[in-house]
């Protein structure tokens, strides 16, 4: 299976389109087509469904995909190998986060690491825990920045988090410091990422809380708008709840509701070299930020 044109498939899942995926590596949308088209070829079977909107994967390439990133990285481990043979490091490394509030420190470690790395590249993206380890775990990304899942092949904590309540300053409960869950079975309720698996989700099954919800957006600062005009209360990790300040109070629940955050990688044998150098450094600066 030719490497080039699975990039040319995992391309146009990615971005969700023919030209899009075009656009972004420089080729025709015809020559997209026509390299999709060999592949299935190959393969035997359709490998896009391709509608108005756009293209998304088969059943089929669903199935093919963690082998195809796998393939794809271990070409990619290689071709990395090669170079530091020659004596040239090289590379780039697909990092995710889950904690926007991380972003700052993240760029000052990127800063020092290329300094004396220069020729790996960093790519930095956002997104929720367990999306960000099923990418890692279909080798769609190198490193993330998550609280701790079950599937996750290797993780280091960073820290220990927990959950808080978002309420209007006048809730009765930001008058007494303290949020008993049992409330959201009739406080109006935002939802976060809605029919996505989040802390906030894992934590409500965990409880068989089944709150009243009253809206719903996958953006937190939306979020924080609407509790700040009085619709309803938030659940949020507290690490989250740095970032924001106005009419908005961040209550403990009475409840535990600790959740581990740390960097999810693959297992050392499947690291490239520019991933395990990242690694082995930004864990080295977590340590020294007293993080870790």
């Amino acid at each position: 299976m030719e490497t080039d044109k699975c990039k040319v498939l995992l391309c146009a899942i990615e971005t969700g389109s023919i030209s899009a995926a075009a656009e972004k590596m420089g080729y025709t949308p015809s020559g997209i087509s026509r390299s999709i088209a060999a592949l299935e070829e190959d393969c035997g079977f359709p490998l896009l469904i391709r509608g108005k909107t756009g293209v998304s994967p088969t059943r089929e390439c669903e199935a093919l995909l963690p082998d195809i990133s796998a393939l794809l990285g271990m070409e990619d481990r290689l071709s990395q190998k090669a170079a530091l043979i020659r004596g040239v490091e090289s590379g780039t490394v697909r990092v995710g986060t889950a904690y926007p509030v991380y972003n700052h420190l993240l760029a000052e470690m990127i800063v020092s690491f290329r300094q004396l790395h220069p020729n790996i590249k960093i790519s930095l993206t956002e997104g929720t825990s367990t999306e960000l380890c099923r990418q890692l775990n279909v080798r769609s990304l190198d490193l993330c920045i998550v609280s701790k899942r079950e599937n996750i092949p290797v993780f280091s904590r960073i820290t220990t988090d927990n959950m808080m309540m978002w309420t209007g300053k006048n809730h009765p409960a930001a008058q007494a410091g303290v949020y008993h869950v049992s409330e959201l079975k009739k406080d109006n309720f935002i939802e976060i990422y809605p029919e996505m698996e989040t802390d906030n989700s894992i934590f409500l099954q965990r409880h068989h809380i089944k709150p009243n919800v009253c809206a719903s957006t996958s953006d937190i600062s939306a979020a924080f708008s609407m509790v700040e005009a009085g619709l309803g209360v938030v659940l949020i990790n507290r690490i989250h709840t740095k970032r924001w300040e106005g009419d908005v109070a961040a209550v403990p629940l009475d409840i535990k509701s600790d959740v581990e955050i740390g960097i999810a990688s693959l297992s050392p044998e499947m690291l490239s070299p520019a991933t395990a150098a990242f690694l082995k450094f930004i864990e080295k600066e977590f340590k020294k930020a007293g993080a870790m």
